[in-house]
């Protein structure tokens, strides 16, 4: 019996550590590889606890790995957009400047009601009160009223979003005399919203 309180602490413990070093968030919040990491050391995990005669190294050693993985992982997603959306997917507009994209719910295979669901639960209840509606990498749904504003990153960590910028009805001249403008050579964050304001944050180093 003591064998197995020993066991439970020592991957209680484990488990612990390796929540933090992966970072805190709730679970409705999580990444697609966040989730399998999750419950894949929460499987691995309670092997030793049920069997006493498997040894504890069985589930430390690979639970240390996959944590260490993911870490890996983490770290060369945020330093590749092209990584980020091949892993992660990215935002998806359902509702677009008050327009609804058919297109979009059929190809996340979201039927009206549940899309409708999605809205009500974000306290809307007029559909016409909706200027944006976006599907979010990790599977929620973010609704903007009109009036809210909505700025578009087109900088992201000084990498440009080509996509974002055409959006907004520029291109990269404007870009760049905008930039000029300011004298930023490295940029971190980068914004324009749809009164054309526009926000850009320089890269600090060592922060």
């Amino acid at each position: 019996m003591s064998s197995i309180f020993f066991r439970t602490l020592i991957i209680f413990v484990l488990l612990s550590l390796s929540m933090k070093f992966m970072g805190k968030r709730e679970i409705g919040e999580l990444e697609v590889g966040e989730l399998i990491t999750t419950l894949l050391i929460s499987e691995i995990s309670s092997i030793p606890i049920d069997d006493p005669d498997i040894p504890l190294l069985n589930a430390v050693i690979p639970v240390i790995f996959i944590v260490s993985l993911e870490i890996i992982l983490s770290f060369i997603k945020n330093k590749s957009r092209r990584l980020k959306r091949i892993f992660e997917g990215k935002p998806v507009f359902l509702i677009e400047r008050g327009r609804i994209s058919q297109n979009a719910l059929r190809d996340n295979r979201i039927s009206l009601e549940e899309f409708l669901s999605a809205l009500r639960q974000s306290n809307v209840g007029r559909l016409s009160d909706v200027e944006y509606c976006i599907l979010e990498a990790n599977g929620k749904i973010s609704v903007l009223k009109k009036n809210d504003g909505f700025d578009r990153i087109v900088i992201s960590d000084g990498e440009l979003i080509e996509s974002a910028l055409k959006r907004v009805g520029r291109n990269e001249d404007w870009l760049k005399k905008q930039i000029g403008k300011r004298h930023i050579t490295d940029i971190f964050l980068m914004t324009v919203g749809e009164d054309n304001e526009i926000l850009i944050v320089d890269k600090k180093r060592g922060e």
